[in-house]
């Protein structure tokens, strides 16, 4: 579907490269998904344009399953009823497209909010509709050009604060969302400060913010943001060391992100979630004993599938396959259908003597849990037991799972070690690409020491 006839209407978030920086153990992060028509309320509908519902809005409700039946001219005039009652609500245009929206018919959502550009030149809703779009699809330019005239009609409206700060602020986030893309940090900081003033416990909003503050010169201000707002959320929140830790890994100083990291581990030696933080950093940054200390602190007191994940791992990192065969098998029987688990348990055993058998049968049972090369976890499994087929005997089989691997789509660093071992024999140049792709990557597993000197000693 071509970004000229699908208007998305909803807040366009900004996407970082680097995980969320701030980690609320309250709200799962899921992706946005809009309601679709059948799940559309007078409540959903309304809700950016009023605070609270009343007697007078029961006609939407009608509307809306008027609009589910199919009849849209019928739908279309009560909400122009409804709208010319009300004069705080927004275009009947703007409602009705976004019904469109959720019934999955863009090229009517589209025909609509141009409706409503020629009919109500003075209301922005439109305007701020296709900007969104725009940037959601990558048109920086063309979403900023929007966005300032939507502000300037914004400014002009009297007859809802309510919808008119809605609006302001739409504008503002996203303008920020073009400000970082463009790392103009300064500008972006200057566009998130007051959305967090209004919002104070936004974990969103108080992440890009301390970026952008610590982007823009300022590592003083952003640990201060951070550090007011962990006091207010601690039980919620992962502590500042750990976000400016990754801020400054960011900035490549991985000395200043390292003290950071053991400091944040060293103030709570009690907290799981801390801990666990501190240990994912380490492995991918090979700081082995600090993820060592961490792990076994975080077990002793949360003993749960992913601290024992996690210590599996560690033991995999120091090649102690022994102990990593019996945290994972005691895991397996908690959650049989635990893919990250099963394929530990496959890439351990394989490295055990006499144990080499049921790793690959791991590997295959790996596959199955997930066969759909589409999926990253689809296509990591099934290199996976690629690279187990190769080291024991199934060359083959092993080369054309890898080439259909390669095609579907990315994988993971260590998948591509073992993608890389695999075509060394037969096509060196492609090895060769894979192997400095993971050298420069920096990301830490359990080969890239090997992958490293592979790479350093092989007459290529």
């Amino acid at each position: 579907m071509n970004s000229q006839s699908s208007i998305r209407i909803n807040y366009v978030p900004c996407r970082w490269t680097m995980a969320v920086l701030i980690l609320s153990l309250a709200i799962a992060i899921t992706t946005h998904r809009s309601a679709t028509a059948q799940e559309l309320t007078a409540g959903m509908l309304l809700r950016p344009y009023i605070e609270n519902l009343n007697a007078k809005h029961d006609d939407v409700t009608q509307a809306i399953e008027i609009f589910k039946t199919g009849d849209f001219i019928q739908a279309k005039q009560l909400l122009n009823s409804v709208c010319e009652a009300d004069t705080s609500l927004p275009p009947s245009e703007l409602l009705l497209a976004t019904m469109f929206q959720a019934a999955n018919r863009p090229i009517l959502a589209r025909a609509e909010l141009e409706n409503a550009i020629r009919n109500r030149p003075t209301d922005p809703g439109a305007l701020l509709i296709f900007a969104e779009s725009a940037l959601q699809n990558g048109r920086y330019s063309e979403a900023e050009i929007l966005f300032d005239r939507a502000d300037q009609i914004a400014i002009k409206l009297t007859n809802n604060d309510y919808r008119k700060q809605n609006i302001q602020n739409r504008i503002a986030i996203n303008s920020a969302t073009i400000a970082e893309s463009r790392k103009s940090w300064p500008e972006a900081a200057d566009l998130l400060r007051p959305l967090s003033a209004q919002d104070p416990n936004d974990s969103n909003l108080i992440s890009r913010l301390s970026r952008s503050l610590f982007k823009s010169g300022k590592p003083e201000e952003a640990q201060e943001l951070l550090k007011k707002y962990w006091r207010e959320n601690q039980t919620t929140t992962q502590r500042p060391e750990i976000t400016m830790a990754i801020l400054y890994q960011e900035a490549n100083d991985l000395k200043k992100a390292e003290e950071l990291m053991v400091a944040a581990s060293e103030l709570e030696s009690e907290n799981a979630i801390n801990q666990i933080m501190v240990t994912r950093w380490a492995l991918e940054n090979g700081k082995l004993e600090l993820a060592k200390k961490c792990i076994d602190r975080a077990s002793k007191v949360q003993s749960n599938l992913e601290t024992k994940l996690l210590s599996a791992l560690v033991a995999r990192y120091r090649k102690d396959y022994g102990t990593a065969k019996s945290i994972l098998e005691s895991a397996h029987l908690e959650s049989p259908a635990n893919l990250g688990i099963v394929l530990e348990l496959a890439i351990a055993l394989s490295n055990i003597k006499g144990e080499e058998n049921r790793g690959l049968q791991y590997a295959q049972l790996a596959a199955k849990l997930q066969p759909d090369l589409r999926q990253p976890a689809g296509r990591n499994a099934a290199m996976s037991l690629a690279w187990l087929l190769y080291r024991f005997g199934g060359q083959a089989e092993a080369e054309e799972i890898l080439q259909n691997v390669l095609m579907a789509g990315k994988i993971s660093s260590e998948c591509s070690y073992f993608a890389a071992r695999i075509l060394m024999n037969k096509n060196r140049p492609a090895s060769k690409q894979l192997l400095e792709e993971i050298i420069k990557n920096g990301r830490q597993f359990p080969g890239f020491d090997e992958a490293t000197t592979i790479y350093e000693t092989t007459i290529w």
